[in-house]
């Protein structure tokens, strides 16, 4: 049994690195010319600070989509990132307002999160076998509704808190901290994909579930793994957006996870499960990071900005079909 799970493993890890590739082709020469010509429309695009402030920007959509690609590579797909988003900031400031140390609110933060996700997402999609797009839209609602009867609808502020400042807004040397949060959060989802028992066996649950089964590996256990560290990596993300703007507010978030979704496809993971990796997940952020920030300093409205949006996502699961082929 262990060596045919080692077969197994060991087959599913070349296939991963061929359409990993494949994969970085395919966005890759996008993502060079998209910076092309938005240098060409706006030399100051191609300037330090305005890399740094595009970085900043979509942190948290960066964290969010490392773990949107595992969930997507058993397979499955999150709606509630962004009520998760929004949730573990409103009970991070309250726990703060409350006169909690910092460090522990922070900490307490991660760990209910963390719980909630695998508890609801988790067991209802892992261990009960309920379809995943039904249980995290129904879960989206859910903690969107917490959310504004905990704050009664009104954004709670958190000015006076220095280690929430740092992480938010704070600087080591010339690079803010949210990009180091966001290097290690892909060096840790990459290690976790490419190295570890645990990421070879997502791959096999995506690619064939009874193979998956019949190799020993315990399904239901993988997909609640996978689903509490989406509404973990969330709940960091929404712990850096409360430092960011020193609040938390009740429609933070909303829509958020399109543009995770957008990245995770656009880097080459797969609807169908088995296929993609964080690489071509970074491109994929770093793609539509890009396009909002020329789209913003080109001085288009938000309202266009949207619209785009919208376009990418179909054109994302486009190139997914079309790669599929």
């Amino acid at each position: 049994m262990e060596n045919t799970v080692k077969r197994t493993i060991g087959t599913v890890n070349r296939q991963v690195k061929k359409k990993g590739l494949l994969s970085f082709i395919g966005i890759g020469p996008l993502f060079i010319l998209l910076c092309v010509i938005l240098s060409f429309m706006n030399p100051s695009f191609l300037t330090f600070q305005n890399w740094i402030n595009l970085l900043n920007a979509t942190s948290g959509i960066w964290i969010m989509a490392m773990a949107m690609t595992l969930v997507l590579i058993t397979a499955g797909f999150d709606l509630s990132v962004g009520a998760v988003l929004a949730l573990s900031g409103i009970v991070l400031v309250s726990l703060l307002n409350y006169g909690i140390p910092e460090i522990v609110s922070i900490i307490v933060t991660l760990g209910c999160i963390t719980l909630i996700g695998i508890f609801t997402n988790g067991i209802l999609i892992g261990k009960m076998g309920l379809n995943f797009f039904v249980v995290t839209l129904g879960t989206m609602s859910l903690f969107r509704g917490i959310v504004y009867v905990w704050s009664d609808g009104k954004t709670q502020y958190a000015n006076d808190y220095s280690l929430l400042q740092f992480i938010g807004n704070g600087e080591v040397g010339l690079i803010p901290v949210t990009v180091f949060i966001m290097f290690a959060m892909f060096i840790f989802t990459f290690i976790l994909l490419k190295y570890t028992y645990f990421g070879r066996s997502v791959y096999v649950v995506g690619g064939n579930r009874e193979t998956a089964k019949l190799t020993g590996i315990k399904v239901p256990l993988i997909l609640m793994a996978v689903y509490g560290l989406s509404a973990l990596y969330a709940s960091i993300a929404g712990i850096v957006e409360a430092g960011r703007l020193a609040s938390a507010s009740p429609t933070i978030g909303i829509g958020t996870e399109l543009l995770v979704a957008a990245a995770v496809l656009l880097g080459g993971t797969s609807f169908k499960g088995g296929e993609g990796g964080v690489v071509g997940t970074t491109l994929g952020v770093l793609f539509i990071g890009v396009l909002q920030n020329g789209l913003s300093i080109s001085g288009i409205s938000s309202y266009w900005q949207s619209v785009i949006t919208g376009v990418i996502l179909i054109f994302a699961i486009l190139l997914n079909q079309l790669k599929t082929k």
